[in-house]
């Protein structure tokens, strides 16, 4: 338990912000600590991506209830958001007058995100490159979202119909 408390509080700190910038560090400490396979990590982000609520605490509610039932999921929870909580605190008694102004803070974090989302695409292409489908409609859909105005929503439902249905019959 108190690997899983360490390990949320670790995700956390590095989680602010949220989003799927995380991804691949909780797939990295989850997976490599064998808590989960990598399959059942893919299920579970999803799970997580459905559910109300930012994916890092989805995923820690998730992997503590499964590795601790109930109280395993309330220490990974809290554990998560504790960091985030702590520095949004001292962020904005500290740099008040620094993030009103939109300084050098905004394009340091603004490189970050993309480094994080980079590793989170490194982390699924394997998965997503074992299946000719899967890649087609991974490429189909980042075009889709990169060069139109369609509505994001509408973009992980199709794709998710047309791996439903590419499942149905191509298997």
């Amino acid at each position: 338990m108190i690997e899983l408390v360490l390990t949320f509080l670790k995700i956390g700190a590095a989680a602010f912000g949220g989003g799927w910038t995380i991804v691949g560090i909780i797939r990295a400490d989850v997976v490599g600590r064998g808590w989960l396979s990598p399959e059942a990590f893919t299920d579970l982000i999803a799970i997580a991506q459905v559910t109300p609520g930012p994916v890092a605490m989805n995923t820690a509610t998730l992997v503590g209830f499964r590795l601790f039932g109930f109280w395993g999921a309330l220490a990974a929870t809290l554990s998560v958001v504790a960091a985030p909580m702590t520095l949004a605190f001292i962020v904005c008694v500290l740099a008040r007058k620094s993030i009103a102004t939109g300084s050098k803070l905004t394009e340091a974090l603004k490189t970050g995100t993309v480094g994080l989302l980079a590793m989170t695409l490194w982390s699924f292409a394997p998965q997503v490159a074992s299946s000719w489908t899967t890649a087609a409609l991974s490429m189909l859909a980042f075009g889709v979202s990169a060069f139109t105005k369609i509505n994001p929503l509408w973009i992980i439902l199709g794709s998710g119909a047309a791996g439903a249905i590419t499942r149905i019959f191509l298997s």
